[in-house]
């Protein structure tokens, strides 16, 4: 079966794939029988006698030999059609035959069966070629009009062929019975054949175009919620004068189980969030909107980050009888205070980059949504003009490389500490790219995100 996208799979109707499938076979048999007749003009031709010069008989065999000839070379052209052009090719004939192949084997056959039963002399070889002729196309398949078409002109060349020939009533009748039975029988099993492979392919492309239906469905599914996943995502950073901010998410399918976000905590106050749905794809992204959901009605509360992510938790743990698991960091920068707090469940520590120095906040804990009694940890520190903090899941640090190593936060924070400071954006996208650079071919397997903060 010929390969299809999934718009072709469902879309296509089973005529126009039993068609296809009807062209495939007859093409390959079209070739052989093209072959044959190659070899039978040459036996003509290399066999002639005087009496066949006199009536021109080895002149038709090389005029037939020919136009044999010529599609036999357009047929074994349709082949080169996807692959580079040479320097000449039949390119417009070829298309035309190769998407009309069996009514082009239908017009020649029709005309070779007129040629060989017309121009042999010999009763008993046209007689011959008559009952022949049909058994050379018992491996095609056809439509019935088709098989009606062909077999029913067979029938009626030989009929006219017999009636011209003079012969006595008695062997009439016999010629004319004996072409008929035999067309009728090959119609027969051409017929029965025709059906039979019509009936498996309508029955297995029935299954495949439901589950190509199927698939549409559900990409349009996902690109919906991929959507609604991405509007949840903030438009752009706030315009707060005292900070520089930088973000960017890259999920690995159609939804991704990272966010972020930014909070107002109140004058002078502002509370980034970074978290990470357990997974990516469309599970992950309804938990995500939960969870996002959660943030929003809690930002009033965000000056206390710890009681956040503790209202959150239960929040993780009664959202579905399956157990699923967030990490989830809150990084909350006081302006007038010069003063920043850092809240982190399970989350990869938040870097700091103060001077030329890098370190990671760590703050150890498990997951929300673990159903475990926990205080969350709190780490508090003094910030400066110039300080950089870069919140990141850990589908960056566990990017591997081609040779199965990962990329790691020793890498990530030699990044911040070799580039030179200019904004947050040139930060974030230098450690993109230099992640990228890392992966190589690797395929991404988890979804990133990277929040620069630089004060």
């Amino acid at each position: 079966m010929e390969a299809f996208s999934v718009e072709e799979l469902a879309r296509t109707s089973d005529d126009t794939v039993v068609r296809r499938r009807f062209d495939r076979r007859n093409r390959m048999w079209f070739v052989l029988l093209l072959l044959f007749f190659v070899l039978v003009c040459m036996i003509e031709i290399g066999t002639s006698t005087e009496r066949d010069a006199v009536e021109k008989q080895p002149y038709i065999a090389v005029a037939n030999a020919a136009i044999v000839a010529v599609l036999l070379l357009v047929m074994l052209d349709t082949r080169r059609l996807h692959r580079p052009p040479k320097r000449f090719s039949y390119t417009a004939v070829t298309r035309l035959v190769r998407d009309h192949v069996t009514a082009v084997m239908i017009g020649w056959a029709i005309v070779q069966n007129i040629l060989v039963i017309s121009f042999v002399h010999d009763r008993d070889a046209w007689m011959a070629w008559a009952i022949v002729f049909p058994f050379l196309f018992i491996a095609v398949r056809l439509i019935p009009a088709e098989a009606f078409l062909m077999h029913g002109v067979f029938f009626a060349v030989a009929v006219v062929r017999a009636l011209l020939s003079g012969m006595p009533l008695p062997h009439l009748v016999g010629a004319i019975s004996a072409t008929a039975v035999t067309n009728l029988g090959i119609l027969g099993i051409v017929l029965v054949l025709s059906r039979r492979m019509r009936k498996e392919l309508v029955d297995d492309w029935t299954l495949r175009r439901s589950q190509a239906r199927e698939q549409l469905r559900m990409r349009d599914e996902l690109q919906f919620a991929r959507e609604l996943q991405t509007s949840m995502l903030p438009d752009a950073t706030p315009r707060v004068d005292w900070l520089d901010i930088s973000a960017v998410s890259l999920p690995a399918s159609e939804v991704g189980g990272d966010y972020y976000d930014y909070f107002e905590a109140g004058e002078g106050r502002l509370a980034i969030v970074s978290s990470d749905v357990a997974g990516h794809g469309l599970a992950s992204g309804l938990v995500l909107s939960a969870f996002r959901g959660g943030f929003v009605l809690l930002r009033d509360a965000l000056g206390d980050p710890g009681y956040v992510l503790t209202r959150l938790d239960d929040l993780v743990a009664h959202t579905s009888r399956k157990r699923m698991l967030v990490t989830a960091a809150i990084l909350l920068l006081d302006r007038d205070k010069h003063h920043a707090a850092v809240a982190s469940a399970g989350h990869p520590p938040i870097l700091f980059r103060h001077g030329d120095s890098v370190r990671a906040i760590e703050a150890f804990a498990p997951p929300l949504g673990t159903r475990l009694q926990w205080n969350v940890p709190r780490r508090e520190l003094t910030i400066e003009a110039g300080d950089v903090f870069v919140l990141h899941t850990d589908g960056l640090y566990e990017t591997l490389n081609v040779h199965g190593e990962a990329y790691g936060l020793d890498r990530l924070m030699q990044t911040m500490r070799d580039h030179e400071m200019t904004s947050a954006e040139s930060l974030r996208d230098a450690i993109v790219r230099d992640v990228e650079t890392f992966r190589g071919s690797v395929e991404q397997a988890d979804d990133i995100t990277v929040v620069v903060v630089r004060v």
